[in-house]
């Protein structure tokens, strides 16, 4: 109950501090061109981030977010409402984004397209207990817990070639693969089934149970922001 007040206390922070300067809009509304929305339900929303280099977005918001950089960047600067800015030290590829709300515009010096995914939380997800135990419990050799956040918890996993996941389960969230994957899912029902993903792809997933095998020889690393 605890994690639920303050998540909405949160929510209830920025939505004031925004309505008191109704001429910044949200990301999305601000710069579509730099914000896109890829899926939206009741829960969360995942944005798609991409700036050109040297390009720049104009002063816009954001809602609670987590993200992650695919690409890195190099040297962002923020400009704030006041007039003042900031040059942001450089990212690694796969290094997290812990939601920056303040109101602000970004230009890109990055000699390179820049790539993140960011996910908005919009309201908690209430779900019991899983029979099976998380992957952190089962193999918290390979899923490591790096970032928690009231209402969420932010896991990285990474697996080596051709190896072989045991039974475990999974609370709903945003998956988001660091590298190309190739995997063998099987669920509780017995019946196996390939996927295959793209490094970069966000997808929403709901909480299940399943064993897995890298059915390739290279090693995969995957973000999991689990809603709790």
């Amino acid at each position: 109950m605890l994690r639920l007040i303050c998540f909405w206390s949160l929510l209830f922070v920025v939505g004031c501090s925004q309505g008191n300067d109704q001429r910044v809009l949200t990301s999305t509304a601000a710069a579509p061109d730099n914000y896109k929305i890829e899926f939206e339900n009741d829960y969360v929303r995942i944005i798609r981030v991409s700036y050109s280099p040297g390009e720049s977005s104009p002063m816009h918001s954001h809602e609670p977010f987590v993200g992650v950089t695919l690409t890195g960047t190099k040297d962002n600067v923020f400009t704030y409402l006041d007039g003042s800015s900031e040059t942001r030290p450089p990212s690694s590829p796969g290094e997290l984004i812990d939601g920056d709300l303040t109101v602000h515009a970004i230009k890109s010096n990055a000699g390179f397209k820049t790539e993140s995914v960011f996910v908005e939380l919009k309201n908690p997800y209430l779900s019991g207990e899983q029979p099976i135990p998380n992957l952190t419990e089962v193999a918290p050799d390979r899923a490591e817990v790096v970032l928690e956040k009231p209402g969420l918890r932010v896991v990285r996993i990474k697996n080596s070639g051709n190896n072989d996941t045991p039974l475990h389960s999974h609370r709903a969230g945003v998956s988001v693969t660091l590298s190309d994957m190739n995997v063998e899912v099987t669920p509780v029902s017995g019946e196996s089934k390939e996927v295959s993903r793209p490094a970069g792809d966000a997808s929403w997933e709901g909480p299940r149970a399943h064993s897995g095998k890298n059915l390739s020889d290279q090693p995969t690393d995957m973000i999991l922001f689990e809603l709790m």
